[in-house]
C-alpha cells in the first residue's frame, strides 16, 4: 500500500451553506453532463449538503493515493472477492481500482490491516470531507474555485481513469492526493440528512433506497461538481456512475 498521511484533530465545516447552495446551483446548472437534469432537480441533490456544521474531528490517517489495481491484486489471490472490472479490463497497475463493491473494500482493508498489524477500514463521509478541504475549508480539494487541468473530470477530456499521482502536485491541504475525479471514492457512512437539513427523497433513494453508502470525489466519466469538497453521491446503478474505488484510514 501506498503511504498514509496524518491528519490531526480539528473542528472541520462540513456540508454548505444557503449560499454556498445558490453558488454552486447557479455554476453549475447549465453544465451538467445530461442536459435531461433541470436546475430544480440538481438543487435537490445539492440540498443534501445543507446545513453547513461544525463536526469534531478525531485525528487519523489516510492513504495518500485510492488504491491502485497493483495494490488490489494481492488481495484477488485470497479468492474471497469477486474481481473487479478495472482488473479485468486489465487497466495499469498505478490506476485506481473500481468496480469495486462496499463489502469488498472493507474486506480489503481487514487483509492490509492484518498484513500492516493495525486496523485499517474505510474513511467516514466526514473524514474524507476534512481531508479534502484541510484547514482552509476549500471548495476542491486543489482550491477554491475548479481547474480541470488538476484533475480528471468530464471536463479534462481523457474519458478513462489516469494514474493516481498525475495531480500529484495538486494535493488537498495535508497533502492527499486525486480526492476529485478519477474515481468515485466510498466512505462507510449511511446516507442520512444532516443535523437540521431535509431528508432527500431523489433518484439514489429510489433506486438505492431510504439509506445507501455515501460516495464521495467524483469520477473521470462526471462532471466537477461531482468533484466538490462538500458533494454527497452514492451508488447509482447506471454504467456511467459504475467506477467506483476507494482509499483506507489506519
Amino acid at each position: 500500500m501506498a503511504e498514509f498521511v496524518y491528519v490531526p484533530a480539528g473542528a472541520c465545516n462540513i456540508g454548505s451553506s444557503r449560499e454556498e447552495i445558490d453558488l454552486c446551483v447557479e455554476r453549475w446548472s447549465g453544465c451538467l453532463v445530461e442536459s435531461i437534469y433541470t436546475r430544480d432537480k440538481f438543487r435537490q441533490w445539492i440540498l443534501k449538503e445543507f446545513p453547513r456544521h461544525k463536526v469534531d474531528i478525531a485525528p487519523f490517517r489516510i492513504s495518500r493515493f485510492p488504491v491502485t489495481n497493483g495494490d488490489y491484486m494481492p488481495f484477488l489471490a485470497t479468492g474471497t472477492v469477486t474481481v473487479p472490472e478495472s482488473i479485468q479490463k486489465r487497466e495499469p497497475a498505478d490506476h485506481p481500482v473500481w468496480g469495486v463493491s462496499y463489502e469488498d473494500c472493507y474486506r480489503f482493508g481487514q487483509w492490509v490491516g492484518r498484513k500492516l498489524g493495525c486496523k485499517c477500514r474505510l474513511p467516514s463521509e466526514s473524514e474524507w470531507e476534512y481531508a479534502a478541504r484541510g484547514t482552509e475549508s476549500r471548495e476542491y480539494p486543489f482550491g477554491p474555485e475548479f481547474d480541470a487541468s488538476k484533475c480528471n473530470t468530464f471536463e479534462s477530456g481523457i474519458g478513462h481513469t489516469t494514474p493516481v499521482d498525475r495531480y500529484a502536485d495538486y494535493p488537498s491541504g495535508f497533502g492527499i492526493c486525486d480526492m476529485a475525479g478519477n474515481v468515485e471514492e466510498w466512505t462507510s457512512s449511511d446516507y442520512r440528512p444532516y443535523p437540521g437539513g431535509p431528508y432527500i427523497a431523489d433518484d439514489l433513494a429510489e433506486e438505492c433506497g431510504a439509506t445507501y453508502k455515501v460516495l464521495r470525489g467524483g469520477s473521470f466519466a462526471r462532471g466537477g461538481d461531482l468533484a466538490r469538497c462538500a458533494r454527497r453521491h452514492g451508488p447509482h446503478p447506471g454504467a456511467a456512475f459504475r467506477y467506483r474505488g476507494f482509499r483506507l484510514v489506519r
